[in-house]
């Protein structure tokens, strides 16, 4: 996984009016700590909390999605400029998670509401509201950003899902999942039509992590 920046130096091409550049994170990779949110796709990677710990002074996080600043959210102060306000509201990691805890507690009708993508009840100090109509959960899921490149065959990875056909059909993408089995990392496969492959890819990730935690009794 590599940021926009060990992208456009292995010659692909990134525009200076891409999000990332508006916002000063071209040398981020992007993780959101929630069930998949965004883009929509068939295939989605879990890592586990340690990955955070594993780059304490390195990461950043924000209680929002930072490309929403720059075409989908509505700020307080339109004089500020996205970039401003995303620094305003940086956070480190791992310790955005003290805040996070505290919303998913206070905001959320229960904390299971935050994973499974339910409204908050209450709207929160950030200040931002949705300029479409159509602005999902990402306006105030936790994202997290880590400089540079992130290996996905690293020990952090926890669970991998994917189409079942799809897995089949690419020989990269099976491949990977065999290194996945073999290293005992959670494979969660499952069937859907091609159009609601991204609808039940998030199902399936809520379901795992209700499972998760159910069975270490913190539910």
């Amino acid at each position: 996984m590599l940021s926009k920046e060990r992208l456009a130096a292995e010659g692909s091409k990134c525009s200076s009016g891409c999000a990332e550049a508006k916002l000063g994170t071209t040398n981020s990779v992007f993780f959101y700590v929630a069930p998949f949110r965004y883009p929509r796709t068939c295939f989605g990677l879990l890592f586990s909390a340690t990955l955070e710990l594993a780059h304490r002074g390195t990461g950043s996080a924000s209680p929002f999605d930072s490309g929403g600043l720059v075409k989908t959210f509505n700020r307080i102060d339109d004089a500020e400029t996205p970039r401003e306000f995303l620094l305003r509201h940086e956070l480190p990691v791992p310790e955005h998670r003290q805040y996070l805890r505290l919303s998913m507690n206070t905001l959320f009708g229960k904390p299971m509401h935050y994973v499974e993508g339910a409204d908050p009840k209450l709207s929160g100090p950030i200040g931002l509201t949705p300029r479409d109509p159509r602005c999902d959960e990402r306006i105030w899921t936790h994202e997290v950003r880590i400089a540079g490149s992130i290996t996905l065959r690293n020990e952090h990875l926890q669970a991998v899902f994917g189409v079942q056909g799809r897995i089949a059909s690419d020989s990269k993408v099976g491949q990977f999942f065999e290194w996945c089995l073999g290293k005992g990392i959670d494979i969660i496969e499952f069937e859907t039509p091609r159009d609601g492959a991204f609808d039940a890819l998030r199902t399936e990730c809520v379901a795992y992590i209700t499972r998760k935690l159910g069975s270490t009794g913190n539910a």
